[in-house]
């Protein structure tokens, strides 16, 4: 399964962290502006993991995503 392929609001695992899939957002980048990246927000607590775009076609498992 691609990370592109999440449905908003799917819980998944990353390295340890219970997160939940945001979808595509813009994220402000220091220095350089608005971005689109995919989201996925920490449950329980205010963090936040981002992937580019272009990270969407590489699978879970490169990404040491598991599905919850």
């Amino acid at each position: 399964m691609k990370i592109s392929d999440l449905k908003i609001g799917q819980k998944v695992t990353i390295k340890g962290l219970l997160a939940e899939y945001q979808g595509i957002q813009k994220v402000k980048v220091c220095g350089f502006g608005k971005v689109e990246k995919q989201v996925f927000k920490g449950v329980g607590i205010e963090i936040y993991k981002y992937f580019s775009l272009q990270d969407g076609t590489k699978t879970l498992q490169q990404e040491g995503i598991t599905l919850s």
